[in-house]
């Protein structure tokens, strides 16, 4: 599904095939955890693929789409919304808005004023309330920005539609204060499985739901998600989500504590921006397993080829090396123009290309100068972008960070720390 090339990968033989054998018994157990009818189990999202197939056939799914609907308005921060914007972007790109296809899905991730009255605004121009959807997602039912912007955007529409609150649905844990709210005011509501965190929630449905109403073959999506599961938790080589994790360990072992997450296609910097927070969240801790004080963390950062090479590339080529960086490209030539205006042979030899031609030469162009200078790499391929490449990737991510953790002794599925902020901020409010 996915190819992965560590040729440049910079660790010795003996030391991955060490590294890797010593997950033996923690890849048995997610193997375990995948196959289980209950979501009991910490790593328990790897059964979400199984668990929600034929998602799009859902009764509730199908009596929210319309031929009228316009637009899906996701309200949600962080786990909430990376997942399905990942997806979204690599779909239909990160110029959607400029294409005639609808229904479009429109993200409200923040709290912006300026965002907000250009969603209302949006929004407002329709002739029914069944012309848009508004999912706002939060699993702890409290999240600042989201029920600010929830609340603004309701009121909002509420001037013009009296029952506006029946084209918002909740998705959030059973019981939480949002949960309460939905149900009093008769507005569907649907439960994050509770075990199951916001950077592993993608194959719920927190990314499930909306990127159904959009029209992507959700039950596509979660096939790839099951084939990597498959691939992911089986023994040798062939599995990259352990070969992958292996060589980010040992490199930060050698004090190599970036990692650069390098997507050589513009579509893919959201995918970049999820795997930024699974990393983050995951293995960003102050305590051991034991609860010894150890402070981990690799510092994930996001590059797109080409435009950062224009203003990254003497940093990551002539600076420090502290870096470890994936390449990540997506297969395929593409179109050939018959290229014939006034800017026709500036460039030598740009005549017959294609887009993907040169962005490949650039790419390849990149890669030498990492082997010149000694900078380790490894590279995947995606073979299209897909709903079932993207499930594969998205989830085999995922699995590679569990076995990430497992090596630093870390818990991959808290993230005490953010709540020192959100202590403050409610706080603040409070005076």
């Amino acid at each position: 599904m996915l190819t992965l090339d560590t040729t440049h990968g910079g660790v010795a033989p003996h030391a991955l095939a060490t590294t890797m054998t010593s997950l033996d018994a923690y890849r048995r157990h997610i193997a375990r955890v995948a196959t289980a009818d209950t979501l009991e189990d910490p790593e328990c999202s790897v059964a979400l693929p199984r668990l929600f197939t034929q998602f799009s056939h859902n009764d509730f799914v199908k009596s929210l789409k319309n031929e009228a609907l316009r637009y899906v308005v996701v309200i949600g921060i962080g786990g909430s919304n990376l997942g399905t914007m990942a997806v979204y972007d690599a779909l239909f790109g990160r110029l959607d808005a400029l294409r005639e296809r609808s229904p479009k899905m429109l993200f409200l991730d923040t709290v912006s004023e300026t965002a907000l009255r250009d969603v209302s605004s949006a929004l407002l121009r329709c002739n029914r309330a069944e012309e848009f959807c508004v999912v706002i997602i939060s699993k702890s039912g409290t999240t600042t920005e989201s029920i600010a912007n929830a609340d603004a955007l309701c009121s909002t529409l509420a001037a013009k539609w009296s029952n506006v609150t029946s084209r918002f649905i909740a998705i959030t844990d059973e019981g939480s204060k949002l949960w309460h709210r939905a149900n009093e005011h008769s507005m569907p509501v649907v439960a994050i499985p509770k075990n199951v965190g916001g950077r592993y929630s993608v194959f719920s449905p927190v990314g499930l739901l909306p990127l159904a109403l959009v029209g992507v073959d959700v039950d596509e999506l979660q096939n790839g998600a099951q084939r990597a599961v498959r691939a992911c938790t089986a023994q040798g080589e062939t599995n990259i989500a352990l070969t992958s994790a292996a060589h980010i360990f040992l490199h930060y072992q050698n004090e190599i504590k970036i990692h650069n997450t390098f997507v050589f296609d513009p579509d893919l910097e959201s995918l970049g921006k999820w795997y930024r927070q699974l990393m983050a969240e995951s293995i960003g801790k102050e305590h051991d397993m034991e609860g010894n004080a150890v402070h981990c963390g690799i510092t994930p950062i996001v590059s797109v080829g080409s435009t950062d090479l224009h203003s990254m590339a003497q940093l990551y080529l002539g600076g420090p090396a502290d870096k470890f960086t994936n390449f990540i490209t997506r297969s395929g030539k593409g179109q050939v123009w018959n290229r014939e205006s006034p800017f026709s042979h500036i460039v030598e030899n740009l005549e017959g290309k294609s887009f993907g031609t040169i962005m490949y030469a650039i790419l390849n162009g990149v890669q030498s100068a990492y082997e010149e200078q000694g900078r380790p790499y490894i590279s995947i391929e995606l073979p299209d972008q897909s709903p079932a490449t993207l499930g594969y990737y998205m989830q085999m991510r995922m699995i590679e960070m569990m076995y990430l953790a497992k090596l630093l002794n870390t818990n991959a599925f808290d993230q005490p720390a953010v709540e020192l902020y959100k202590k403050v901020t409610r706080q603040l409010l409070s005076e």
